[in-house]
């Protein structure tokens, strides 16, 4: 592995800080019939009922004073629960959360590197919670990611690699199979360039130029959009963030085939014997 550092100085991405406000979620209360929510109506009439109920019980002779003061408690009463009680656009949100929680545990249980059973049934269970695509396009967007690596394996197991257009000229005899923009390293040591897969070797071109032959890789896997590849005979970790699950999953595919190819055969250091007649 060989490296190049070009100084230079960066230009701040933003310059304002991102400000969050948390705002209830709402959503169409029709959506999820079997919620078991209390109407508002309904909690008013129960306070109501109880409110008055209890003053008669207290004081049954003076009528008067008791009509004035279950006007007034009800009054107050029912702002306090107008003010307090959730919606029911604000129920259904909640629920819409939940079952949004559900499904991004199951799809986090199957892992990086799930079957094409798992993706399917995945897809079958985000239209059992009544999630729709615009509400879960980040989940979906990376389960058609997996099924399409799940798909180039294939491909590349019957010798079918892709070629794409090199960033600098190749050496004669090397090719190109793939290149996208990525950031690398962890946090601010990032570095943001391009990841260039070849046939002799992968390689990060930006400020800082890293080069590893396929013989140096022990280990590829992705890891959301993230290419992680671990080196031989050391415990250091490439990162390679990609701007989409697409870009990882594919280059991800790609590395984790050329390694392997490249990766020397185990030696046997067992002595030979010969028999002799």
């Amino acid at each position: 592995m060989n490296g190049q550092i070009q100084y230079g100085s960066a230009r701040p991405l933003t310059f304002q800080p991102t400000r969050f406000r948390r705002v209830p979620r709402e959503t169409d209360p029709g959506r999820f019939p079997d919620t078991a929510a209390a109407s508002r109506p309904l909690v008013l009439l129960f306070g109501g009922s109880l409110l008055l109920g209890g003053l008669l019980t207290a004081a049954p002779n003076d009528f008067p004073g008791i009509a004035l003061a279950v006007l007034l408690g009800g009054c107050w009463l029912s702002l306090v629960l107008a003010m307090t009680l959730p919606r029911e656009r604000q129920l259904a949100g909640q629920e819409l959360l939940r079952r949004l929680a559900l499904f991004r545990h199951e799809l986090n249980a199957v892992g990086n590197a799930p079957s094409r059973r798992e993706l399917e049934a995945l897809v079958t269970r985000a239209a059992e919670l009544g999630l729709r695509d615009e509400e879960v396009s980040d989940e979906l967007a990376q389960i058609r990611a997996s099924a399409d690596a799940i798909d180039l394996k294939e491909r590349l197991d019957r010798g079918d690699l892709p070629t794409a257009e090199a960033l600098d000229p190749m050496p004669s005899g090397n090719v190109c199979h793939f290149v996208c923009p990525v950031r690398f390293g962890r946090r601010r040591s990032d570095q943001f360039g391009h990841l260039v897969l070849t046939a002799a070797w992968l390689k990060f071109r930006g400020p800082l130029d890293v080069t590893v032959a396929w013989n140096e890789v022990s280990t590829v896997r992705r890891d959301g959009r993230e290419i992680v590849v671990g080196l031989q005979d050391s415990r250091r970790v490439l990162r390679f963030s990609c701007q989409s699950f697409s870009e990882a999953a594919t280059g991800g595919a790609i590395a984790d085939h050329l390694a392997r190819a490249g990766r020397p055969e185990p030696k046997n250091d067992a002595p030979e014997y010969r028999a002799s007649f």
